[in-house]
């Protein structure tokens, strides 16, 4: 089963997406995803290619955000698509069986993007309001993330937007197989601890 905290890579922080990435490995983070939004593709590429390379040192799960094509020339294990990205389809048909393809969900009518189509986990949210996602969607209430959680069954769902380590228990309670993080380790005064604070939390 998939690790229960995924760490996205920030863009606004004061560290590199790889640098992110260590601290977090180095936290003890088993999933990490680069989010970069305003890199060319061959330096988004390179950049995808040394996390790589680093999360098969750690024995860590490595996926890229929006693009399959970038995915693929990094050797990333998988890709994460939001809705305005490629479709599930696409993805899966240019990265093959063996790769892991994510979708975010904001509500339950998004569940029929993936229709007949494998995916393999969902983001849902977001949780609360956060500053590292331009055209935030809706803020969910616990009912309406709960309905969503539930909207995607038996898809693993990982609550997104704000989350802290003090939330896993409450979203473990509405259905959620785990936690999404970005700031919470990407701007923390001390990142590697942040990080194993979250993996601690998450284990409980």
């Amino acid at each position: 089963m998939f690790p229960r905290l995924q760490f996205l890579t920030l863009d606004a922080s004061p560290l590199t997406h790889r640098a992110q990435a260590l601290v977090a490995l180095e936290g003890g983070v088993r999933w990490i995803q680069l989010r970069a939004k305003h890199l060319s593709e061959d330096v988004w590429v390179a950049e995808a290619a040394a996390i790589a390379e680093l999360c098969r040192d750690y024995g860590a799960t490595f996926i890229v955000n929006d693009s399959p094509q970038v995915a693929l020339r990094a050797e990333a294990d998988g890709v994460h698509l939001g809705g305005d990205d490629a479709s599930p389809a696409a993805a899966r048909a240019l990265l093959g069986d063996f790769a892991l393809v994510g979708v975010t969900l904001n509500e339950p009518a998004h569940v029929a993007r993936f229709a007949g189509v494998r995916v393999d986990y969902a983001g849902v949210g977001p949780f609360r309001h956060t500053a590292s996602k331009q055209k935030l969607a809706a803020i969910h209430t616990a009912e309406s993330l709960a309905a969503l959680i539930a909207s995607a069954a038996p898809l693993p769902c990982y609550a997104i937007g704000g989350v802290t380590a003090a939330d896993w228990p409450a979203l473990r309670a509405l259905g959620a197989h785990g936690i999404a993080v970005s700031s919470a380790i990407a701007l923390a005064t001390d990142p590697v601890s942040a990080a194993k604070s979250l993996v601690e939390a998450v284990s409980t």
